[in-house]
C-alpha cells in the first residue's frame, strides 16, 4: 500500500501533481475525483480539502493533508530526496523558482481558466472573452520573455516552476492558440520549452495516469 493518496482529475491543476509524483518516483494511490458530477463537494473529499477543489494529497506517514497544487509540489519537493533537485535550497535560486510557482497560481492559471470558461459558454460574453484572451496572451508573453533568458523558468535547471506552468501552457495550445495564431508564432522560446518538457519520460507517464478521463477540461 502506498503512503500517499492523490485526489485529482484530468485538468491542468490535476496534471501537475501526477507529473510531480512521477518525477520524484514516489508510489501513490490515484483517487480520481469526478468534478463533472460534483464529487469534489462530497463530505469525504471536503475532509481532505475544505475548499472543494482538486488536487489534494493525504500523506499516511505524516498525517498531513495538503491542498492547492503549489503547496503539494513544495511539500513533495521538501519531503523526498528526489524532490530536492526540483526546489533549490540556495536562497536566491529558491526564490526564483517559488516566484514563478506562485506567479502561476495567482496569474497564469486563473486567467487561462477564466478564458476557457467564457469561451465555452454559448452566451453573449464577448467582453469577458476578449479581456481574458488579451490577458492570457500578455502572461504567455511574459513566459516567452523569461525563456529567452533561461532554459527553464527557475534558471538553468528544471524545477517545480516548470511543472506548475506546463499543463496550463499545454491547455493554451489547444484552446487559445487556434484563435490567436499570430501571437503564438512569436512564442518560439515558449514553444521550444514546451516541447522539451513534453519529451520528459516522467511527464509522459504523469499525463498517461489521467488519460482515461476523457472529459478533461482542457
Amino acid at each position: 500500500m502506498s503512503k500517499l493518496d492523490l485526489y485529482t482529475w484530468n485538468t491542468p491543476n490535476g496534471r501537475k501533481t501526477t507529473i510531480m509524483l512521477e518525477e520524484i518516483a514516489q508510489p501513490y494511490t490515484l483517487i480520481k475525483v469526478d468534478i463533472g458530477i460534483g464529487a469534489q463537494k462530497q463530505p469525504n473529499f471536503l475532509h481532505i480539502n475544505p475548499n472543494g477543489r482538486i488536487p489534494a494529497l493525504f500523506d499516511h506517514q505524516s498525517g498531513a493533508r495538503v491542498f492547492e497544487s503549489g503547496a503539494i509540489l513544495v511539500y513533495l519537493a521538501e519531503k523526498f530526496p528526489a524532490g530536492k533537485k526540483l526546489l533549490p535550497s540556495a536562497p536566491a535560486e529558491r526564490a526564483e523558482v517559488l516566484s514563478w510557482t506562485y506567479w502561476q497560481t495567482g496569474g497564469l492559471g486563473p486567467i487561462l481558466g477564466q478564458y476557457n470558461h467564457f469561451s465555452t459558454k454559448n452566451i453573449n460574453v464577448n467582453y469577458a472573452k476578449q479581456r481574458f484572451k488579451e490577458e492570457s496572451i500578455r502572461l504567455l508573453n511574459i513566459l516567452d520573455d523569461r525563456l529567452k533568458e533561461s532554459p527553464f523558468l527557475g534558471g538553468k535547471h528544471y524545477s517545480i516552476a516548470d511543472i506548475m506552468c506546463f499543463p496550463w501552457v499545454s491547455g493554451a495550445l489547444k484552446t487559445l492558440a487556434p484563435s490567436t495564431q499570430e501571437a503564438f508564432k512569436n512564442f518560439n522560446s515558449l514553444l521550444s520549452w514546451h516541447q522539451i518538457i513534453s519529451a520528459r519520460p516522467a511527464v509522459k507517464k504523469g499525463l498517461m495516469r489521467l488519460d482515461d478521463v476523457s472529459n478533461s477540461r482542457y
